[in-house]
């Protein structure tokens, strides 16, 4: 992606502040190609967004922007910031509590697309304008950023909070010394950036960014550089920002939150893998190659000439950007998939930049980026024959086949390209393969009916309900659980254990149905009538499950 030189845009007609606004529509465009795709029809997820999006709507029905509550049980893991925000959009809709999903879900594609736009931010004092759109693109093409753009939870809006800090750490890193210090104004936007985060997800933006800041400092044996940051007005504001909330959520819960948050949810992720999510040492490096996608080919190739630049500044940073956090993560039992994505933009930066010099290290590195490229075509074309397999018809994998059509050529592109040493078309095609083969596959799981048994269950009941008379269906879980019931069902939705029996009261009342899980060995009550049986892959639960849906309204 090529910027013109500063200073021949005068000749262009293009002002610096004119350059600025055409790159953020240009982001914005590329954001919303990259993100769009499957947005609005993609079903609700188990078990992080249903749980997310049904607490935002409890909070727009009670109105009480303090407690927050997931059914009838407060919800004391995170802070208040994503459920005001998902809150907020499902206000400004006009549609309150009923707001769509997709509606709850733009707090996080508002914070994918800016975190795009603030990797520029980052990325322009340490690499350069050029290297820096190159790597908001590669971002942009991930498959993990591309995920949380379209789930409401909280990494994307945390990740532009993240970016928001670093991106002031980075212009005091560069500034050459003795310059004029910087005003407040990089102060205020640190601190307010710390505290929204904090609002967000707790620790994790400060325990990024204050790793960040300490390894640069114990590179670079001195800590003057973050004087401009010790400014007694901007570290109030930030505490103005954060403080309110958990005083009054102290005040309400008593210790209830800090057990919750601290004792329930942090401390058992560090101690052992919380609710099956364990994975050893070294599980995110063997899962960048797919995640990061096809960024992780050009990193490969970038890895010599990052090594021989180990000493300049911009690698300083972006290495103390990366490592701590990264040995933090791959140290901690829990596991999962998006907790590397806050170092993902400075692995994109360090690709855009050094690939093209480490295009000229030796076939050898050629090769090894090369080999680099399959795993996108392979897990293309796994999903698109697991989809064929499952039943799927020609006419719903469209999407997928053309983006992995598209983004084959694209690789196949790519391979030549670095084979030859060529360097200028790295970027764009890498870019070009990950946008395809992302969107296509984005675009085509909500018509993948074995990923949604529940939701078919819940859509078939829905259907019998409405030709019963009734609004809407009484649903009840039987062995099945999941948080997405709640939200399709409403806060009503009762939910039994699996080996309980099924309430008298369920049996006989209008409209009431319960998916029962074929692991409930309690024989089904003789009033209750099977109305369809739904087989298929539990996000949530990782594994494959059978559900029956029973009708016991029947008279």
């Amino acid at each position: 992606m090529h910027v013109p030189d500063i200073r021949i845009l005068p000749l262009l007609g293009l002002t610096a502040p004119r350059l600025r606004r055409i790159v953020a529509v240009l982001l914005l465009f590329v954001g919303l190609a990259a993100f769009l795709p499957g947005f609005a029809t993609l079903p609700v997820t188990d078990r992080d967004e249903a749980r997310f999006v049904q607490a935002s709507r409890q909070m727009v029905e009670s109105g009480d922007p303090i407690e927050i509550r997931f059914g009838d049980t407060p919800r004391l893991k995170k802070p208040a910031g994503i459920y005001w925000l998902q809150s907020a959009a499902a206000l400004a809709s006009g549609a309150g509590a009923e707001a769509p999903l997709w509606v709850y879900r733009l707090p996080s594609l508002a914070g994918a697309v800016l975190a795009l736009w603030l990797t520029v931010l980052v990325g322009t004092p340490l690499v350069g304008r050029r290297a820096a759109l190159g790597g908001a693109a590669l971002l942009a093409a991930t498959l993990l950023l591309g995920a949380e753009a379209r789930i409401a939870k909280t990494d994307a809006v945390l990740l532009a909070t993240i970016l928001a800090a670093q991106a002031v750490l980075a212009r005091l890193h560069m500034r050459v010394p003795g310059a004029v210090p910087p005003g407040s104004a990089l102060a205020f936007v640190f601190w307010g950036a710390l505290a929204f985060g904090i609002l967000v997800k707790g620790p994790i933006a400060p325990g990024v960014v204050g790793a960040t800041a300490l390894a640069v400092a114990l590179l670079r044996r001195e800590a003057g550089w973050l004087a401009p940051l010790r400014a007694p007005l901007p570290i109030a504001l930030g505490a103005a920002i954060v403080l309110p909330w958990f005083v009054a959520i102290t005040l309400r819960s008593g210790a209830e939150f800090w057990a919750g948050s601290v004792g329930t949810d942090l401390l058992p992720k560090m101690a052992s893998g919380q609710e099956g999510k364990g994975a050893p040492p070294g599980s995110y490096l063997a899962l960048l190659w797919a995640t990061f996608w096809p960024a992780s080919a050009l990193l490969v190739l970038a890895l010599p000439a990052i090594w021989r630049a180990r000493a300049t500044k911009p690698v300083v940073f972006l290495a103390a950007w990366v490592l701590p956090w990264w040995g933090v993560l791959e140290a901690v039992p829990t596991k999962l998939l998006h907790y590397p994505l806050p170092l993902y933009p400075a692995l994109a930066l360090a690709a855009a930049h050094f690939a093209p010099a480490g295009i000229g290290s030796g076939r050898g590195w050629r090769g090894a980026a090369i080999a680099a490229l399959v795993p996108g075509p392979a897990l293309g074309g796994a999903a698109l024959a697991l989809a064929w397999q499952s039943g799927a018809r020609a006419t719903e994998l469209w999407p997928l086949a053309l983006g992995l059509a598209v983004a084959t050529g694209c690789v196949a592109a790519l391979a030549l390209v670095i084979w030859h040493g060529l360097w200028r078309p790295l970027v764009a095609l890498s870019a070009a393969a990950g946008l395809a083969l992302w969107s296509g596959l984005f675009a085509t799981l909500p018509a993948l009916d074995s990923l949604w048994p529940g939701h078919r269950a819940v859509e078939t009941a829905v259907r019998l309900a409405h030709a019963a008379g009734c609004d809407r269906p009484r649903l009840t879980g039987w062995g099945y659980s999941e948080p997405s019931l709640l939200w399709l069902g409403g806060r009503e939705t009762r939910l039994i254990a699996v080996h309980a029996p099924l309430p008298a009261d369920l049996v006989g009342g209008a409209c009431q149905f319960v998916i029962r899980s074929s692991t409930v060995d309690t024989p089904i009550p003789a009033a209750c009538v099977t109305k369809g049986r739904f087989t298929g892959f539990a996000l949530g639960a990782g594994r494959s499950v059978t559900l029956d849906l029973l009708d016991c309204g029947v008279q």
